[in-house]
């Protein structure tokens, strides 16, 4: 039978998310909860309108993989979020059709071949970055040092950026490191000037066409539609956006567990380096990359979803991390096993939204973790850092209670980011 909520009166308090109990890289417990009792949880982010709080695997899948749930219908609507930001477009808030041809579009260009090519230059990147990092003194910042660089490099790499034009691209990267102290006007300064040297871009590879990504996104049709230089450029902004936050979390939150404890799925890597993919998937499961609440879905029509009514007009968050350790869907989803069947985690989505750089992500996890096995075998942490970092959402909670959020109902302790610094085996001092 459909539970149909009392809806609270916009005065009445919600529960604020994300639940922040710093509990450091765990799941929170909360959700093991939420999964377990009927329905759903009505919940407050930083800013915005109450939303839907969607925490089981099946229903997760159900409001990303609906056509009946919409992103486009954020915009232009205080809808719930991290950030006080409000300002979004782009491929990911868009619905079919629209939506499908651009993303039809954008796959003919990021092909499973063209992304695997970009292998061996993906290695060599993180090997000369990790050289990079050896040579300028003991120990390293694996995010700054080492993840942010592999991030910028290879996505200048990938789009065919002239070595004049990268400091452009690595000023727009360093404004989204956690603790960056870069404002709001400087950032959009650095946003401004990377727009400009994307449409220098289009314009030399429209003219001279190369081997890269942007003259493969350009001459990317569909009979004869193609893509306009506005969403080129978008594209371009949601790949960079996505691709270097999943890399800046995923790379520090994948060494951590691997080197936590006794080392042994280090050790085991090292010595197994043929299940490293299935290690990448498995730890991806594990370790959430992205905030809840960055891409809401709004119902276009009364729907039911996990035994809740959710009315026409209401947004819902859905919760991969929650969804991924769900025991409906995994078995001792709370163990890390590089046995497990390959398939099924949403770190990267589901259905129409699924993420059209997966496998560049997936590419850069890799080779990034190779490199640091192969070259790397003692790496231990140091010392971490717990700093505050609203809009980069990594896994890492503050240790401490963070600077808090405002909108005009209720205050809210945003999520975290991390700086850790990594004292590696070559350079160790007494």
């Amino acid at each position: 039978m459909t539970n149909v909520p009392d809806l609270p009166d916009a005065a009445e308090a919600l529960e604020h998310f994300p639940f922040d109990d710093g509990r450091g890289i765990e799941v929170n417990e909360r959700f093991r909860e939420l999964r377990q009792r009927k329905g759903l949880l009505r919940v407050r982010l930083a800013y915005g309108e109450p939303t839907w709080l969607v925490t089981r695997y099946a229903d997760v899948r159900l409001v990303l993989g609906d056509a009946r749930f919409s992103r486009a219908m954020s915009v232009g609507r205080d809808f719930p979020r991290q950030e006080e930001a409000t300002d979004v477009s782009g491929l990911m808030t868009l619905d079919g059709p629209e939506h499908t041809r651009l993303r039809k579009l954008l796959f003919k260009a990021l092909s499973r071949s063209r992304m695997e090519a970009q292998r061996p230059t993906v290695h060599a990147v993180a090997d000369d970055v990790l050289s990079s990092a050896m040579n300028a003194g003991p120990g390293m910042d694996i995010v700054v040092d080492y993840a942010h660089r592999i991030g910028a490099l290879t996505f200048c790499d990938l789009l065919g950026v002239p070595a004049s034009d990268r400091e452009a691209v690595e000023s727009t990267c360093a404004a989204l490191l956690p603790n960056s102290g870069v404002g709001p006007e400087d950032r959009m300064r650095r946003f401004g000037a990377l727009r400009t040297c994307t449409e220098q871009l289009l314009a030399e590879r429209r003219a001279r066409p190369r081997d890269d990504l942007m003259s493969a996104m350009i001459q990317a049709r569909d009979e004869e539609d193609r893509l306009t230089d506005t969403e080129l450029i978008d594209l371009v902004f949601t790949l960079l956006l996505t691709g270097f936050e999943t890399i800046i979390t995923q790379i520090p939150n994948c060494v951590y567990v691997l080197t936590r404890g006794d080392r042994v799925l280090w050790n085991r890597l090292r010595a197994n380096p043929a299940e490293l993919p299935a290690a990448v998937e498995e730890l991806l499961r594990n370790n959430a990359s992205a905030g809840a609440g960055m891409f809401v879905r709004y119902a276009r029509e009364d729907v039911n979803v996990g035994g809740t009514l959710v009315r026409a007009g209401e947004a819902l968050t859905v919760v991969n991390e929650s969804a991924n350790h769900d025991p409906a869907r995994f078995e001792d989803p709370d163990a890390i096993d590089f046995t497990r069947p390959p398939g099924g985690h949403l770190n990267f989505g589901h259905g129409a939204h699924h993420c059209a750089g997966a496998q560049l992500g997936r590419i850069d996890l890799q080779e990034g973790l190779r490199v640091l096995l192969t070259r790397t075998p003692e790496l231990t942490v140091r010392d971490i850092t717990w700093r505050e970092r609203p809009h980069i959402r990594g896994r890492w909670r503050c240790a401490r209670p963070g600077r808090a959020a405002r909108n005009d109902r209720h205050r809210h302790r945003g999520p975290a980011g991390f700086r850790c610094r990594w004292q590696v085996g070559w350079i160790r001092r007494g």
